[in-house]
């Protein structure tokens, strides 16, 4: 016959420690998976704004709209605010909110068809970390030549 256990007294101190121990490393596991996909989606950002950015310079220039593109992170979220003659303009793009732009000087639209030329490194404030790059986040280059007929969009 089968031999009824007496002894209900619950579970052991070790037992209730693996069960903590277990849910502790779960938890850690998807800490580290949304630390992760927040830093992707910020460096996801910043690729959206660089290719738009690319297409309204594209624009721009078949336009031949006078656009002075230089930027630093410090000029804030508005791109193109000055003509080349460094006169006041509307801005002719808005940043997402923590994408920083490192416009190269030189960067133009000058009004005159087949002169425009555009260089750009775009991140996010909290993007991946490279300590190889100016900014120590990782950067996303873009360029737009009209003389050579030149469009580099980046990927993810």
């Amino acid at each position: 016959m089968l031999t009824i256990i007496k002894d209900k007294r619950g579970f052991t101190f070790v037992e209730l420690l693996m069960v903590f121990i277990i849910l502790a490393a779960l938890a850690q596991v998807g800490l580290v998976f949304f630390l992760d996909l927040r830093t992707r989606s910020s460096d996801v950002m910043a690729v959206s704004d660089g290719r738009n950015l690319v297409s309204i310079v594209r624009n721009n220039f078949v336009n031949l709209d006078d656009v002075k593109y230089d930027h630093v992170p410090a000029d804030g979220a508005e791109i193109g605010t000055l003509d080349t003659a460094n006169n006041p303009r509307p801005s002719v793009f808005m940043m997402s909110p923590g994408v920083q732009a490192r416009i190269v000087a030189g960067s133009e639209s000058p009004g005159i068809p087949e002169q425009g030329y555009f260089e750009a490194y775009l991140y996010h404030i909290t993007g991946t970390a490279d300590s190889m790059s100016v900014s120590g986040k990782r950067e996303f280059y873009y360029v737009a030549d009209e003389a050579s007929d030149l469009y580099t969009i980046a990927t993810f």
